[in-house]
C-alpha cells in the first residue's frame, strides 16, 4: 500500500522563473502561497541545472514550514536529491516506473496526459496525479490544440487518478473545469504576471472554494 505525502491540487501554482515580471521567483511563490496557492511547481525551461537547483533551493527555503508540497519539473533527479515533494513528468520525459525509482514511494509524481491513450497507460500505483490540458488557449504551449471544458470532462472520466485542468486557467473559467470534474487548477501566468500575487492567488481560491 504506497504512503505518499499529501497534498491539495486545488491552487497549483507553476511557477516558471522567466515569466515572473522580473521579480525572483521565490519571491512570487511566498507571495502565492500567502494567497492561499496549495501547491507549487518549479517549471524552468532553460537547460541550465545549476540554475535550476539554485531556483529551486530558493523555492524550497521560501516554503519551510509551509504544508505546501513543492514539485519539480522533469528534473527527478534533482528533486530526488534536494528533498522536494515530488516531481512532475511529461509524456517525452523519463518514465514513470523509473521516477518512482528514484523518487521513492513517499514522494508525489505527476504525469501530463492529454489524451485517452496516455490517460489509459497511467498506473495508479506509481502516478498520482496527471495535469491535462490546455482546457483554454494558452501562451505557454501556442498552437496547441485545446481542449474545452466538454473535451476536458471527457478526459477527467477516463482517469484512474485526480486531474489537475490546465490551460488558459482565470478565476472567471476556473470554475468551469472544476464542474467539469477536476480537483484543481493549475495556472501560471494568472498569479505570476499580476501585479499582486497574493491578490491573484487569492481569487482562484475563492473561485475553487465556491464550487
Amino acid at each position: 500500500m504506497k504512503q505518499r505525502r499529501s497534498f491539495d491540487l486545488s491552487v497549483y501554482f507553476i511557477a516558471d522563473p522567466s515569466v515572473c515580471g522580473g521579480r525572483r521567483v521565490e519571491h512570487v511563490v511566498r507571495a502565492a502561497v500567502d494567497g492561499g496557492a496549495t501547491m507549487v511547481q518549479l517549471r524552468d525551461k532553460s537547460g541550465d541545472l545549476a540554475q535550476v537547483e539554485r531556483h529551486a533551493r530558493a523555492i524550497q527555503e521560501a516554503l519551510y514550514n509551509s504544508d505546501v508540497a513543492f514539485i519539480i519539473n522533469d528534473y527527478v533527479d534533482l528533486a530526488a536529491r534536494i528533498g522536494a515533494d515530488g516531481a512532475h513528468i511529461g509524456q517525452d520525459d523519463m518514465g514513470a516506473v523509473r521516477a518512482r525509482e528514484i523518487l521513492g514511494e513517499a514522494a508525489i509524481l505527476g504525469q501530463t496526459a492529454f489524451t485517452p491513450e496516455h490517460l489509459a497507460a497511467v498506473d495508479a500505483q506509481v502516478i498520482d496525479y496527471v495535469g491535462t490540458g490546455p482546457v483554454y488557449p494558452t501562451l505557454t504551449k501556442p498552437g496547441k490544440p485545446v481542449l474545452g471544458v466538454e473535451g476536458f470532462g471527457a478526459l477527467v472520466s477516463l482517469s484512474p487518478v485526480p486531474v489537475v485542468g490546465i490551460g488558459g486557467m482565470t478565476p472567471e473559467t476556473c470554475a468551469f473545469v472544476m464542474q467539469a470534474g477536476a480537483k484543481g487548477v493549475a495556472m501560471m501566468r494568472g498569479i505570476s504576471e499580476a501585479e499582486d500575487p497574493r491578490s491573484a492567488a487569492r481569487r482562484f481560491m475563492a473561485e475553487v472554494r465556491r464550487v
